[in-house]
């Protein structure tokens, strides 16, 4: 394993889809993918290191959270506007925020409330 000041620094982008119905996380995961290979091709998917976290997606509220690389953070937005169909259904993804860490991005925009809060 890597040290810390040797890994590449991460981006966590929060984001809520609007659409028609329903699909689950395997779908969205399937359609952003492609989106970003379509996009950016190979390498580029590759360099930006696109991961959706799966135990941070909502179904129900269809909010999510995806991992990239800090200096491509632009790029996958990019790739992220050119997701139109999720299972044959017109969808629309909106970047509610970026963070750099995967506790403010629960607390900030989906909600958690950390043990801390409740002293203050």
């Amino acid at each position: 394993m890597l040290p810390p000041t040797l890994r590449g620094k991460k981006r966590y982008i929060v984001f809520e889809v609007i659409s028609e119905g329903d699909f689950d996380y395997k779908e969205l995961s399937r359609a952003v993918w492609f989106a970003s290979l379509s996009f950016l091709g190979e390498l580029g998917t590759s360099a930006c290191e696109i991961k959706m976290i799966k135990n941070l997606y909502n179904s129900r509220e269809k909010k999510g959270v995806i991992r990239c690389a800090h200096d491509k953070l632009e790029y996958v937005r990019a790739a992220l506007a050119f997701v139109t169909k999720v299972s044959n259904m017109n969808v629309i993804i909106k970047v509610l925020g970026v963070t750099g860490t995967i506790n403010s991005a629960k607390r900030k925009f989906l909600g958690y409330v950390d043990l801390e809060s409740f002293g203050e």
